[in-house]
């Protein structure tokens, strides 16, 4: 029986799905993607997980980007005309539209696809030995798929240049660039992982959930439009039962206990 090339493990209130394609440098392919949106959407259901971290297998790469190698059997780079659908544009999505906080953990280098999924997630941590990069412009390709996520997170002129010379980031640069969160050595990346998860599971699931759906909704509204927006969500936020709950502990002076309702 053939070896998934994704794997969704459960880690108390952490579900890690793990790129497992490590002599390919976890390069992305149809079955990688399908494996991986699979993946979110069961831990989108899974109560028990508060929060989902994206990583790939090993300490050489988080995701080398899309699988050059690969032909029509499941390569980003043939596409039936007549079915514009594209694996790459659903996982992005998918990322993206997660009702749970995503942290994409880089263990090494990050190329396109890679880049995007790592855009797609709310917060990154970062390995220092690793390296963030759009390298389609050397073998005669742009990276159209990965545009999206990524000028939602990095400044116009810096995601430029880095499309246009293919010239990748260093870790530096990539916390300069809001890129990532944090940046760790290789020995720490899992302590501040699962500080982050520790953090983010504290909190009321109810609110991350409403909050993040809120987020994405005003990201492309006038200003006027997210404040009439925001003015109607407030109340219908704080009607949950995680803020009553909220409320009350605060009055209390105890620790809330979340239904996540």
């Amino acid at each position: 029986m053939t070896e998934s090339v994704v794997q969704s493990q459960a880690l108390g209130k952490e579900v890690r799905i793990t790129i497992r394609r490590p002599d390919n440098r976890n390069a992305l392919n149809r079955e990688v993607a399908d494996g991986i949106i699979a993946a979110i959407c069961a831990a989108e259901r899974d109560s028990d997980c508060r929060v989902i971290v994206l990583t790939g297998e090993g300490e050489r790469a988080f995701c080398a980007g899309g699988d050059i190698k690969a032909g029509a059997d499941g390569g980003p780079f043939v596409q039936d005309p007549a079915a514009p659908d594209h694996f790459a544009g659903r996982l992005f999505e998918t990322i993206q539209a997660c009702r749970k906080p995503t942290i994409a953990r880089i263990n090494g280098v990050a190329m396109g696809a890679g880049a995007g999924v790592i855009c797609a997630c709310d917060l990154a941590v970062m390995a220092d030995h690793a390296r963030i990069g759009t390298p389609e412009v050397k073998v005669g390709l742009f990276p159209m798929t990965i545009v999206p996520p990524m000028m939602r997170v990095l400044p116009r002129r810096r995601l430029m240049e880095m499309f246009i010379t293919g010239v990748p980031l260093t870790t530096e640069e990539a916390l300069q660039f809001n890129l990532v969160n944090y940046v760790t050595d290789a020995a720490g990346l899992d302590g501040k992982v699962a500080e982050l998860v520790a953090q983010i599971a504290a909190q009321s699931p109810s609110a991350i959930r409403l909050g993040k759906y809120a987020c994405h909704a005003m990201e492309d509204m006038t200003y006027p439009q997210q404040m009439r927006f925001a003015e109607t969500l407030l109340p219908l936020v704080a009607q949950t039962e995680d803020a009553r709950e909220g409320f009350d502990a605060f009055i209390a002076k105890r620790k809330p206990e979340w239904t996540g309702r």
